[in-house]
C-alpha cells in the first residue's frame, strides 16, 4: 500500500477556494494510486474565527491566567474544526473521508502542555480507515497523554504531526503544502528575485528551519531524517 502524507497549513484551508485546490491535490494523489493521509492546521490566522490565536484570545479575555491544560483544550479545537470541514469537502466530491483527532490517530505525548513531545504513535485507527478505502483527515498540532489529557505540540506542530505519522505509517513521502513555491533562497515576500532550491539535505533544511525559516518546523525535519522519508514542499 502506497501511503502518502499531505499536510495543509492554515492558509490552505481557510477559504472555500483554497480548500477546493487542496482537495484537488488529495484527489489527484488518490487517483495516482496513493492512499493519502491528510493532516490539517486550523483555518486561517489571528482574527479569523477559527484560528488558534483567535481561540486563545477568546479564553484569555475571560481569564488571562488560563491553566495550560485548559489552554491546550481550546487550542486543539481549531484543527478539529478543519478536519470536519475538509472531510466533508472531500465527501462533497464523492470521496469517503473521515475526520480524525490527534488522539484518535494514536499520537501519545508527555504532559508538557503547550509544547508536548510525542513519545509513541499507535496508528491502527488510521490504518483501518485506509484499508477500508477511506481518506483520513487528521487534526495536526495535537495528541493526548497516556491518561487521555489533550496536549498540543507547539507552534508548527502540524508539520510534526505529518512527519510522525509518515514514520509510523511507513509513508513514501511527506508533502507540506504552504503559500510559497518551496524552499527558497530568501523570503520571496522580502526578496523579489528569490528562487526555489530544488533539492536540499535534511541537515541543511534543519539549519534553515532552526534559525527561523517558517516553511517547515525543525522537529518535523528531524523525524523525517530519522525515518529516511523524503519531504516535498509545495505551493497549495
Amino acid at each position: 500500500m502506497r501511503i502518502i502524507i499531505q499536510k495543509f497549513g492554515g492558509t490552505s484551508v481557510a477559504k472555500p477556494e483554497n480548500r477546493s485546490m487542496a482537495v484537488q491535490k488529495i484527489i489527484s494523489a488518490y487517483k495516482s494510486g496513493f492512499r493519502p493521509v491528510v493532516v490539517v492546521s486550523a483555518m486561517g490566522r489571528k482574527g479569523e474565527p477559527y484560528a488558534t490565536d483567535t481561540l486563545i484570545d477568546l479564553v484569555q479575555s475571560i481569564y488571562p491566567d488560563t491553566n495550560p491544560r485548559e489552554l491546550d483544550i481550546i487550542m486543539s479545537v481549531g484543527e478539529i474544526i478543519s478536519t470536519a470541514v475538509m472531510a466533508n469537502t472531500l465527501k462533497s466530491r464523492g470521496y469517503d473521508a473521515i475526520a480524525v483527532t490527534g488522539w484518535q490517530a494514536g499520537i501519545i505525548t508527555d504532559q508538557n502542555y503547550g509544547n508536548a513531545d510525542v513519545i509513541d504513535v499507535k496508528p491502527s485507527y488510521i490504518m483501518h480507515a485506509v484499508e477500508q478505502g477511506k481518506i483520513p483527515v487528521v487534526a495536526g498540532f495535537q495528541g493526548a497523554t497516556e491518561s487521555g489529557e489533550i496536549t498540543t505540540l507547539g507552534r508548527g506542530g502540524s508539520d510534526t504531526t505529518a512527519a510522525i505519522l509518515g514514520e509510523a505509517l511507513n509513508a513514501e513521502s511527506i508533502e507540506i503544502y504552504t503559500d510559497v513555491d518551496g524552499i527558497m533562497t530568501a523570503d520571496p515576500r522580502i526578496v523579489s528575485n528569490a528562487t526555489v532550491i530544488k533539492h536540499i539535505t535534511y541537515s541543511e533544511i534543519f539549519q534553515i528551519a532552526d534559525q527561523g525559516a517558517k516553511v517547515i518546523h525543525p522537529r518535523a525535519v528531524e523525524i523525517a531524517a530519522r525515518a529516511g522519508i523524503p519531504v516535498v514542499i509545495k505551493n497549495s
